[in-house]
């Protein structure tokens, strides 16, 4: 994957492409501005010079006007050309960065010390390494350590500059700051010499819910617990069943399953007991058993490690989120098949998006990752934008969660959606809570909950997690796209300078925890064994993951793909699309019973109030908001998409 240059060859290279060397005072720089994060300020110990840099530089399209008129005749409805798709071979002939370009970008990387990896298919960056001595000095800065909450993260401590005939021919460079998140080259394979670490091989701490748990919603009621508004609070749902959930959105209309569809999840690590665990969990729930073949994982080398300087990246951590979206993906559609991309580090986070769309690993392609707010790299959006057109050209879906804490503000933030959800060409998916009464019946509110734990007799806020939202709010970076005009209303697409910004999400469906269907999984329980167990679960993620197999099966109606669904999105909103996400107001709370181990009762149990719709921030609305945005899929909407 990496090369070696010698100082022999870099000087023959260097001179067949016309570049001879100068001395570092004679050659004309540029700088990039917007590398250097809002964190990295005030003192900070300089980071070791020999600590190894992984960073890269992405390069843009050519014919950029050509690649952007070609995404809107393919995506608009009223378009000759609409769903008229270019193969990924043909999207790269006609708009791949040039190898020239490659070529003198590589040359000046290898000039300055640092090694060059293999450059994607699609020549959208090219990636490099070396020590923090070497990639400080070709970029004219100092990286330093800064503590950000509690955790070390590495940022120049001035804006980088580099030579102007580099500068002329990039975007900018990722890698010289830390992406607090959250993959590289021909599909890449978990290599036989990195078998797992003792630790990254340890399946996360188990977490069982206890008893009791209602059947349907308001079917239990513990009445020594303190009444809230003088009303005793019922326990939460057993779980959403899976016939539920797929009625809720249309899903259970006869003949469609999501077969002939690929849907793709963009997450962290190779996750060892999924195969199994989506198999017995399958099994458990009464799906088909997979086929051969139907779920498959690709992994970066080294995807069972952990790199020590990116804990939020854990294996643990990857491993729910990873059976919680591959299981509801195929309780949804449980005739797609599956790909879960394993990579490594949060700058693959990004790249592992554009492998998945340029190599075609799927038809539909869905990220659960994000970064809190919109103060991100120029060059990290401009990958992920470039790689939403690639998408969009193709045929591709491109998916991302909207976040799960509001619009940011509870934070102490300035009000704002989440990167890369904000991207005017990916879909931006929010999160719902579907409550299931007596007889099947629902109601589906915005997600926005806060938790309390029993405390000598009282409901008290819990410092663990007191409030947890559907992400969404008006982009400050990304200006309004067409499709949005006449739909978002003027009160959330204006920003403080007048301008009209993206709104963001686009949909939402159900992705509450309390209201999320059954996942299983192998965890370690407290006694040192590791078993499989079960528990309900959901996040904005697993939201994402529940649209992705509507799309499939959306796909399979239509017998093609839909590719850049927002447009036709929004077509959808006069027609009966969606259920309009509005305040309920009356339903309270709900009581989960946690074992206080986490899975058994040998330390006893402990009671924790979720109260629903605590709308600190975006609440939902009439109409689009940036809670749900055009609301949830209503049950005509596959035939309705499919039809568009």
């Amino acid at each position: 994957m990496w090369t070696r240059t010698t100082a022999a060859g870099l000087a023959t290279g260097l001179l067949l492409l016309g570049a001879p060397l100068a001395s570092a005072g004679s050659v004309a720089r540029a700088s990039l501005p917007g590398t250097v994060p809002a964190w990295a300020a005030g003192p900070a110990p300089a980071l070791p010079d020999r600590a190894q840099v992984d960073l890269q530089l992405v390069l843009p399209w050519r014919h950029r006007a050509a690649a952007a008129a070609l995404v809107r005749a393919v995506s608009e409805p009223t378009s000759p050309a609409y769903r008229d798709y270019l193969s990924a071979a043909a999207f790269r002939a006609r708009f791949s960065p040039s190898p020239a370009d490659v070529s003198v970008v590589s040359a000046w990387l290898r000039a300055s010390g640092l090694e060059v990896g293999r450059v994607p298919a699609d020549r959208l960056y090219v990636p490099a390494r070396g020590p923090a001595s070497a990639v400080a000095q070709a970029f004219g800065v100092r990286l330093r350590s800064y503590r950000v909450q509690g955790e070390l993260l590495r940022a120049p401590d001035r804006a980088p500059s580099l030579p102007a005939e580099i500068a002329r021919r990039i975007l900018g460079v990722r890698g010289l700051s830390d992406e607090p998140i959250a993959l590289p080259d021909p599909l890449p394979v978990a290599m036989p010499d990195e078998p797992a670490t003792p630790a990254d091989s340890a399946p996360p701490a188990a977490l069982v819910y206890a008893k009791p748990c209602s059947s349907y919603d308001g079917a239990v009621v513990d009445p020594s617990l303190p009444a809230v508004s003088g009303r005793h609070q019922p326990a939460v749902t057993c779980a959403t069943t899976i016939a539920q959930q797929r009625a809720a959105y249309g899903a259970d209309r006869r003949g469609l399953d999501g077969r002939g569809q690929t849907l793709v999840v963009v997450g962290s690590h190779a996750i060892q007991t999924l195969p199994g665990d989506v198999a017995e969990w399958s099994r458990r729930r009464g799906l088909p058993a997979l086929r051969p073949g139907q779920l498959q994982q690709i992994s970066y080398p080294s995807a069972y490690q952990t790199p020590a300087a990116e804990p939020v990246l854990r294996p643990q951590v990857w491993a729910l989120q990873s059976h919680m979206l591959i299981e509801n993906m195929h309780a949804m559609a449980p005739g797609a098949d599956l790909v879960y991309l394993g990579t490594t580090s949060s700058l693959d986070l990004a790249n592992g998006t554009t492998l998945a769309v340029d190599a075609g690993l799927g038809d539909i392609v869905m990220n659960g990752w994000y970064t809190a707010g919109e103060s991100t790299n120029p060059a990290s959006i401009a990958q992920v934008n470039q790689t939403a057109q690639q998408a969009a050209a193709t045929g591709i879906s491109l998916l991302f969660a909207s976040g799960s804490i509001g619009d940011n503000s509870s934070q102490g933030s300035k009000p704002s959606p989440e990167y890369p959800a904000n991207d005017p060409l990916v879909t931006a998916v929010g999160a719902t809570s579907l409550v299931v009464g007596r007889g099947g019946a629902t109601r589906e509110v915005g997600w926005d909950k806060s938790s309390a734990t029993l405390k000598d007799g009282e409901w008290t806020d819990d410092a663990r997690s007191t409030f947890r939202g559907s992400g969404g709010g008006t982009s400050a970076v990304s200006a309004q796209p067409d499709y949005q005009r006449g739909v978002v209303p003027p009160r959330l697409s204006h920003r403080a300078d007048g301008t009209l910004g993206r709104a963001v999400p686009d949909v939402a469906v159900n992705g509450d925890a309390e209201t999320g269907i059954v996942i299983g999984m192998t965890q370690r329980f407290p006694d040192g064994t590791d078993r499989y167990a079960e528990r309900r679960h959901a996040s904005d993620e697993s939201a994402t993951a529940v649209f992705a197999a509507l799309v499939a099966l959306a796909n399979q109606a239509a017998g093609k793909n839909l590719g850049f669904l927002n447009p036709a999105l929004y077509a959808l909103h006069a027609k009966g699309g969606y259920r309009d996400i509005v305040p309920d107001g009356h339903l309270g709370g709900r009581v989960r019973t946690e074992y206080v181990d986490g899975a058994t009762s040998a330390k006893g149990s402990r009671a924790v109030l979720k109260t629903f719709e605590v709308y600190e921030s975006n609440p939902p609305a009439r109409g689009y908001d940036t809670s749900s945005g055009l609301g949830s899929p209503s049950r005509r909407w596959i035939a309705l998409l499919a039809g568009h």
